[in-house]
C-alpha cells in the first residue's frame, strides 16, 4: 500500500517536472509536446532538456537512496554512505583530473567513474590485508583513502586556472543535472538497473549480515556478500556523481526516513528506499532550477533539507547512533 502511494506521488512529481522552469509555457502547449505536436521550441524543451534531466534525476535520487540502505546496513551504521569508502572523494578527483587534463563532458563521466570505482577497489585491497575486523577494517582504510584523494584534489586544485578551471572543479563538486542528456540517460539506467537488480537478487543475504557472525551459521558467505554488495553499492553512487557530481545528504538521509515509514527489514525495503529517493532528489532539483533567476546547485538545497530532518530525527530520538 505505502510503495503504491509512493509510486503514485513520484509519478505525479515526474508530470509536474515536465510543467514548471523559467521557460513559461502552457499546460495545453507542453501536451501537445508530450504527443510531439504544437510548438516546436516547446517540443525541443520538453524532450530534449526536461524529459532527460527529470529521469536522469529520478534513477540518481533512487541509486543513492539504496546504495545508503545498503552502506548503513553492512556497516551496522547509521552514518553510513558512498563516503565511508572513498567513493565520492575518488569519482571527485576522477572529474578534477579530467577537466584539467582532458575536457569534454564524455571524459569527465568517463574519469570520474573509474576514480571512484579504484578508491573502492583499493580500499578492499588494503582492509582485506589488515587482520581483525573486516567492516572495521573497511571504514579506516575508507577514511585514510578518502583523506589521499582529497588532499590530492586541493593540490589539483592549486594548480588549476582561477578563472576557468578551477570554477568548474567547484561547481562540479557541488553537483547539478543541466547537462542531463539521453546519452547520459541511456548509460545511466544501464548501471543502475543492472546495480540494483544484483543488489535485489542478494537481498536476504545481504539482510543476514546485519545479524554478525551468526549469518554463518546459515550458510552465508558473509565475506563474498559483503564484496558483492559494496561493489554494487559502490557503482550506483559512482554512476550518479559521474553524471551529476556530488549530490549530498540523499544516501544518508533517505535510508532513515524508510525505516521510520516503512519499518520493514532491508529483503523488503529496496524498491520503496528506490521510490523514496528518486522523489526527494526530484523535488530538490524542481526547486534548484526554479526558485530563483539563476540555477542553484543541487547540493545546496539536499543539505539543507537533510541536515534540518536528520536533525529533527535526533531530537526526537529516532535516530540512534
Amino acid at each position: 500500500m505505502k510503495k503504491g502511494m509512493m509510486a503514485a506521488l513520484l509519478f505525479t512529481t515526474m508530470l509536474a517536472a515536465l510543467f514548471i522552469g523559467r521557460y513559461g509555457s502552457s499546460i495545453e502547449a507542453v501536451l501537445q509536446a508530450l504527443m510531439q505536436q504544437g510548438d516546436m521550441l516547446t517540443q525541443r524543451l520538453i524532450w530534449n532538456i526536461r524529459m532527460p534531466r527529470m529521469l536522469l534525476v529520478v534513477m540518481s535520487g533512487g541509486a543513492l537512496a539504496v546504495s545508503g540502505y545498503i552502506f548503513q546496513t553492512i556497516f551496522k551504521n547509521p552514518l553510513a554512505s558512498g563516503d565511508v569508502i572513498g567513493a565520492a572523494s575518488g569519482c571527485s578527483l576522477g572529474a578534477a583530473i579530467a577537466i584539467l587534463t582532458a575536457g569534454g563532458m564524455f571524459a569527465l563521466q568517463l574519469y570520474s567513474f573509474l576514480g571512484g570505482m579504484l578508491a573502492v577497489v583499493l580500499t578492499m585491497l588494503l582492509a582485506h590485508r589488515i587482520k581483525g575486523n573486516r567492516v572495521l577494517n573497511l571504514v579506516v582504510i575508507g577514511i585514510v583513502v578518502q583523506a589521499i584523494m582529497s588532499a590530492a584534489l586541493m593540490l589539483l586544485k592549486i594548480s588549476a586556472d582561477p578563472n576557468q578551471e578551477l570554477a568548474s572543479i567547484e561547481y562540479w563538486l557541488m553537483g547539478g543535472f543541466s547537462n542531463a542528456t539521453w546519452t547520459s540517460v541511456g548509460i545511466a539506467f544501464i548501471l543502475i538497473a543492472v546495480s540494483f537488480a544484483l543488489l535485489y537478487l542478494f537481498r536476504w543475504q545481504i539482510q543476514m549480515l546485519a545479524f554478525g557472525e551468526e549469518a554463518r551459521t546459515m550458510g552465508i558467505s558473509t565475506r563474498m556478500i559483503t564484496v558483492i554488495a559494496l561493489l554494487l553499492a559502490t557503482l550506483l553512487v559512482s554512476s550518479v556523481i559521474s553524471f551529476a557530481g556530488v549530490v549530498s545528504w540523499v544516501g544518508l538521509l533517505i535510508p532513515h526516513i524508510v525505516r521510520q515509514i516503512h519499518k520493514q527489514m532491508v529483503s523488503k525495503s529496496l524498491g520503496f528506499t528506490f521510490l523514496c529517493g528518486a522523489w526527494f532528489l526530484l523535488v530538490c532539483d524542481i526547486l534548484s532550477r526554479s526558485l530563483f533567476v539563476i540555477e542553484l546547485p543541487i547540493s545546496i538545497l539536499t543539505s539543507l533539507f537533510g541536515a534540518v530532518c536528520l536533525l529533527v530525527l535526533f531530537v526526537k530520538g529516532r535516530l540512534r547512533l
